[in-house]
């Protein structure tokens, strides 16, 4: 009991200090939530929503990672599973200043931090974290039916983003 107690400290000393880590690894440890904040740090675009997630290092390396529903039974709602297709490229580093320079021109550094619903409501969050030379933005927006909509500039850096990573694994796997 002692040492489940003295684990539980340590995590919320972890939170308390570096929320990001800590969450984004769901690590234990010190060096666990160390290496995910070096991890995090390396980020230089995320895109994250409830089934996609795109990352581009700063060594300009891509992942691109879905989760896809199967279905057993073609006219059925409910899926029988699901898999994780994952992608992966080396962009240049032109491809990255591109993609970087549309988000500058697009105003997503401008946008406040949070839009849709709110934390407490039920919710899907969409993420967009942009670290560009030493400026770091990173929106949420929780998507609700009674929420308002997407801030112009989200949406299209969203697709911006998702677009840029489709092309990039279709240019390194010739899909």
């Amino acid at each position: 009991m002692k040492c489940f107690v003295y684990l539980s400290a340590i995590t919320l000393l972890l939170l308390a200090a570096k929320p990001s880590a800590a969450l984004a690894s769901g690590s234990k440890t010190a060096a666990d939530a160390a290496e995910a904040d070096k991890k995090l740090h390396e980020v230089l675009v995320s895109y994250t929503a409830p089934l996609h997630h795109v990352v581009l290092t700063k060594d300009l390396h891509l992942t691109d990672t879905e989760e896809v529903a199967e279905y057993d039974n073609p006219v059925s709602a409910t899926p029988s599973g699901t898999v994780t297709v994952k992608k992966t490229a080396q962009i240049s580093k032109e491809q990255a200043a591109e993609l970087l320079l549309f988000i500058r021109e697009n105003g997503f550094h401008q946008l406040k931090d949070e839009y849709g619903a709110g934390s407490q409501e039920r919710n899907y969050p969409y993420t967009i974290l942009v670290r560009d030379g030493k400026r770091e933005k990173q929106v949420i927006y929780r998507s609700n039916p009674a929420a308002a909509a997407r801030p112009e500039a989200f949406s299209q850096t969203e697709k911006k983003i998702i677009e840029f990573a489709s092309k990039a694994v279709q240019l390194k796997t010739g899909e």
